[in-house]
């Protein structure tokens, strides 16, 4: 998204929400269709003024960058199932496959599911005789994946690039000798 379009997407909530943006000068309005551009950089403009006119319809105030992001990745991402499908998905799989055929039960799992599962076993899952602790321990898993993953959407790359670098970088320091991270401290 470019200044100019960001912009545009300003205008378009001046309108909807006119007493809000009462009194805001053409430099204020230049700052922060400048920080919407970059934070926003990465979204189709087309894309952009279908969420905003789904936010205008179901906000009372005006979207905010975040709010916009998580509404693109709603609309733009394939939808994630809530904890419970997740572990229905998973008893389907444990029926249908059952204890020998991992491979063929993992493949047939959307990621999010997939990956939890992973985490506790699939062989641990299928031998397994308390149900309850079972689910339990899943949706705790399951949960936090699916807030990661929901995280992640909404970053935009150049942030999920830089933050990937960070810790790049950190883990690089961390395998140096510890006197050689002290001596470049102190320099």
């Amino acid at each position: 998204m470019t200044t100019k379009e960001a912009m545009a997407l300003l205008a378009i909530m001046k309108e909807a929400y006119p007493r809000f943006y009462a009194g805001t000068t053409k430099e204020d309005t230049k700052t922060t269709a400048d920080l919407w551009a970059e934070m926003l950089s990465d979204i189709d403009f087309k894309i952009a003024i279908v969420v905003l006119k789904r936010l205008i319809a179901t906000c009372k105030f005006p979207p905010t960058i975040a709010e916009m992001r998580e509404s693109v990745a709603a609309v733009v991402y394939e939808h994630v199932p809530d904890a419970g499908d997740a572990w229905g998905e998973v008893n389907s799989a444990i029926r249908w496959y059952g204890y020998y055929r991992e491979e063929e039960a993992l493949a047939s799992m959307r990621e999010p599911v997939r990956l939890a599962v992973m985490r506790m076993g699939w062989r641990e899952l299928c031998a397994s005789e308390n149900d309850i602790a079972d689910r339990a321990h899943f949706l705790r898993i399951y949960e936090s994946l699916e807030k990661r993953t929901q995280e992640k959407r909404q970053l935009p790359i150049s942030l999920q690039e830089s933050i990937a670098a960070i810790g790049r970088n950190i883990t690089q320091e961390n395998n140096r000798p510890l006197l050689s991270v002290i001596n470049s401290g102190a320099s």
